[in-house]
């Protein structure tokens, strides 16, 4: 169906299983298909991993290795898969990323114990070390959640390709995340006003901080078709944003954002997605 990267992309591979750690790394993720209006809202359990490329890389051996991941162990708990490879050079970090997005903590837990425990995982990791290496051990996590149906805007591109833009924020001073929540239900009604058309795909995701060891309150991925759209969305903001934009500045501020080229990697509802 889908080819799985751009021989761009330098994301991927997730190389062994460790306790989870702290240090900052932006997030995000349009959802899977899997993903629906139902689930607007619901927290989820998302982690980043921070990966590199090997000697090997290739678009050909990146998309052998991915499609052999998908059949190698993947816990049942794990609602989605998605790579980025940055698309700036203004990004705080010049790594790509593998995301991975559970149903829990301990979801998650389990699923790395299992990984561990998996002759054939790790006989996977020692295979394509040279293509792509990520480092497990220093895996970040976030409480993710949709504040509105990820697809109202249309689906992605079914190449499973998207650009994603990671803003750090900070809650201002006296403010709260219920704050930001009413702050979010007049964007909502902002995008409300919006057409619809082709091509128009658009998402957003929350990620909230679960540590206290982390100096940004939340990350707020933006998601669009590409790159070309993404600008055209950031410009009819500054233009028309009005009270809404007023309304969220004043609940938060946020830093310039990390640019990536992204891709979906596993959906559980259509496991052989390549």
């Amino acid at each position: 169906m889908n080819k799985l990267l751009a021989l761009s992309f330098t994301v991927l591979a997730l190389t062994g299983c460790s306790s989870d750690q702290t240090p900052e790394a932006p997030a995000a993720s349009v959802a899977a298909p899997a993903v629906t209006f139902d689930m607007v809202g619901q927290v989820f359990y998302n982690e980043f991993i921070p990966c590199t490329a090997g000697p090997d890389f290739s678009e050909a051996t990146v998309d052998e290795m991915v499609a052999e991941w998908r059949v190698s162990g993947i816990a049942g708990e794990i609602l989605g898969a998605w790579g980025y490879a940055p698309a700036s050079e203004d990004n705080r970090f010049d790594n790509g990323w593998w995301e991975l997005q559970w149903t829990s903590k301990e979801a998650a837990d389990r699923g790395w114990q299992q990984w561990a425990e998996s002759d054939v995982a790790q006989a996977w990791s020692s295979k394509y070390e040279n293509v792509m290496v990520c480092d497990a051990a220093s895996r970040v996590s976030w409480d993710f959640n949709f504040p509105r149906d990820p697809y109202s805007f249309g689906d992605v591109d079914e190449s499973g390709r998207f650009v994603s833009a990671f803003l750090p924020c900070q809650l201002n001073e006296g403010k709260t995340m219920d704050d930001l929540n009413v702050a979010i239900a007049a964007y909502n009604k902002f995008l409300d006003a919006i057409p619809v058309t082709e091509n128009s795909f658009y998402s957003y995701g929350i990620y909230a901080s679960n540590s206290d060891a982390s100096e940004v309150d939340i990350y707020w991925g933006n998601f669009h078709s590409s790159l070309e759209r993404m600008a055209l969305a950031d410009a009819t903001w500054m233009a028309n944003g009005g009270e809404t934009k007023a309304q969220l500045e004043a609940v938060m501020a946020c830093d310039k954002p990390d640019v990536h080229n992204a891709k979906l990697f596993y959906n559980p509802e259509d496991p052989d997605f390549s």
